[in-house]
């Protein structure tokens, strides 16, 4: 395109040519027209940046000739601010106006495209760096502005901190991201970099031992604009401190803390009034907060959205009887709260379900560390007082090889998620069959409407189905039929089709409506022959009740 016929060239997110009439335009990525070359006020430019919402009012006192408007995608806007979202291209024939550069942008119409070129680029901490380096103005203008334009400096264990410290503005927050921190020196670039507590906002580290004891003495200091802190240790990690990031975080949204015990976090929640997500996982003994504790410092964060509480063993969550809830306890509300995942003892979760009303809760996952006895009636009581919509109509039950999972949840499968988890030595199926059962029968209450149950089996490897057979006995599976009064459909993986299907004999005769009543629909993955015998008694008796089954025979997964 010679310069007498070229086009206006436009600031976007892709090398598009257009023709409009007799004349061109060519969109480019905007970070790549403001930083290459030399030649960057002899770039023909036009935008109207939240100047009108009328394209063919004048623009800087030139009169528009025949013009072509091209919107920005609102998708790419969404997260604009309203006077943004006037934001529009225009082409215009550059023999009817003078000669527009870049150079002549006022600073505010440089901001919008500066803004608009870290979209794309967001995820990179470097996006900005090539706008700095243009010219100073450019430079002035980008610093001025450093929440807008979301400025940070990523430093890691090899970033030398008091070399490059002085060269950035005071102004842009800094970030910590390190995952490999082995060697000394390594920690020493990281504690030099902590030692800026004003600047600091988001910290990511997965430490040792020796380096979190350094990290006790060097942030005794308030973290003002600290708005992530992410510690991970997967060795024994010394206590974190009631000194620790001075007792004071006031920015902070979101807390993780795996491996890391911190007693003394009861005391630190209550200040940080914006924090929305909490992570703590694998508690070890040294970490241990009561349920009394817990309930009472997440009541103080009105924004709060996802909790997440893992504890290392079942040593390190059962709490103290005689500090069991009483009957008549007065509960705290957590207003945002719509996801809650716990991992440890029940005993645990019972003493703190008791404590909190969650009301528009969507997702609750439990898991419960090695026990064979479930006395939960505090869980069946914060069930009920939820927001969940309706009862639960789908079931899933998942046979691990350490494990039962058992998903209760509404239309879609979404909704609601309770788990169940026994760490176990052996892959035998009695253990997890009879807690399935437990768990079904106490549930049973919200089961009245659940049409739709699927079991499956994972992780069991080449277990021999005759070893199986005598662990497991009927009456359990039995117990878990009866828990579903209403159920229509009933799908059963190929190891365990002989299984079931014995079972279901037992549902024959007399017994025909003891369980599974509405039954109309049986669906057996891949069964084998002798499957397809065992079930044949249970289909003739329901046939001859009036009570037919259909039995599909699927493909397996």
């Amino acid at each position: 395109m010679s310069p007498e016929n070229e086009g206006l060239v436009v600031l976007g997110s892709s090398r598009t040519p257009h023709t409009v009439g007799s004349a061109k335009m060519t969109i480019i990525p905007a970070l790549e027209a403001t930083t290459t070359g030399t030649h960057l006020n002899n770039i023909n430019l036009f935008a109207l940046s939240g100047v009108s919402r009328d394209i063919h009012q004048p623009l800087n006192g030139l009169n528009h000739g025949p013009s072509a408007a091209f919107d920005v995608p609102s998708a790419e806007l969404s997260r604009r601010s309203p006077l943004k979202q006037s934001l529009t291209w225009i082409e215009l024939d550059p023999t009817s106006f003078p000669r527009v550069t870049i150079g002549s942008f006022p600073d505010n119409v440089l901001l919008d495209i500066f803004d608009f070129c870290q979209m794309p680029l967001y995820d990179s901490p470097r996006w900005w760096h090539p706008l700095v380096h243009v010219c100073r103005r450019w430079r002035y203008i980008v610093f001025q502005s450093p929440l807008r334009l979301h400025l940070r400096l990523q430093w890691n264990a090899n970033t030398p901190v008091k070399e490059t410290l002085d060269v950035w503005p005071r102004a842009v927050p800094i970030v910590i991201k390190e995952s490999r921190l082995q060697l000394p020196l390594r920690g020493a670039n990281i504690i030099a970099a902590l030692e800026h507590h004003d600047r600091v906002s988001e910290i990511h580290l997965t430490i040792t031992s020796t380096l979190l004891k350094r990290l006790n003495k060097a942030m005794k200091k308030p973290y003002p604009v600290l708005t992530h802190l992410r510690l991970r240790s997967s060795m024994s990690a010394p206590v974190l401190r009631d000194t620790f990031l001075g007792g004071s975080a006031p920015r902070l949204e979101d807390l993780n803390l795996a491996g890391i015990p911190f007693p003394a976090l009861p005391k630190f929640l209550p200040a940080c009034h914006d924090l929305g997500f909490i992570y703590l996982t694998n508690i070890p003994n040294t970490g241990y907060i009561s349920p009394e504790a817990m309930a009472t410092a997440l009541s103080a964060l009105t924004k709060l959205k996802f909790v997440h509480i893992g504890f290392e063993s079942p040593a390190s969550s059962r709490p103290d009887p005689a500090n069991r809830p009483p009957s008549s306890l007065t509960r705290v509300v957590l207003p945002a709260l719509t996801h809650f995942k716990f991992e440890g003892a029940c005993e645990y979760f019972e003493d703190l379900v008791a404590r909190i009303d969650t009301p528009i809760i969507t997702s609750l996952e439990t898991w419960f560390f090695n026990q064979r006895y479930f006395d939960i009636p505090h869980f069946l009581q914060f069930i009920s007082r939820t927001q969940i919509p309706g009862s639960v109509e789908q079931a899933k039950l998942y046979f691990e090889d350490k494990s039962v999972l058992i998903h209760f949840c509404h239309r879609n499968w979404i909704g609601f998620r309770f788990g169940l988890y026994i760490g176990i030595s052996r892959p035998e199926l009695d253990w997890n069959v009879a807690c399935a059962a437990q768990i079904c029968g106490k549930m049973s209450p919200f089961l009245s409407n659940v049409e739709r149950l699927l079991i499956n089996v994972y992780g069991f490897g080449n277990i021999l189905l005759s070893n199986w057979r005598d662990y497991v006995d009927n009456p359990r599976w039995l117990e878990i039929f009866h828990a579903f009064p209403a159920l229509q459909h009933m799908q059963i993986p190929p190891i365990l089709g002989e299984i079931i299907a014995s079972a279901l004999q037992e549902l024959t005769g007399e017994r025909v409506m003891d369980a599974l009543p509405m039954l109309r629909h049986l669906y057996l993955s891949s069964p084998s022959e002798s499957t397809q015998q065992a079930i044949e008694p249970f289909i003739s008796s329901r046939q001859r009740s009036n009570l037919p089954v259909t039995v599909h025979l699927t493909r397996m997964g």
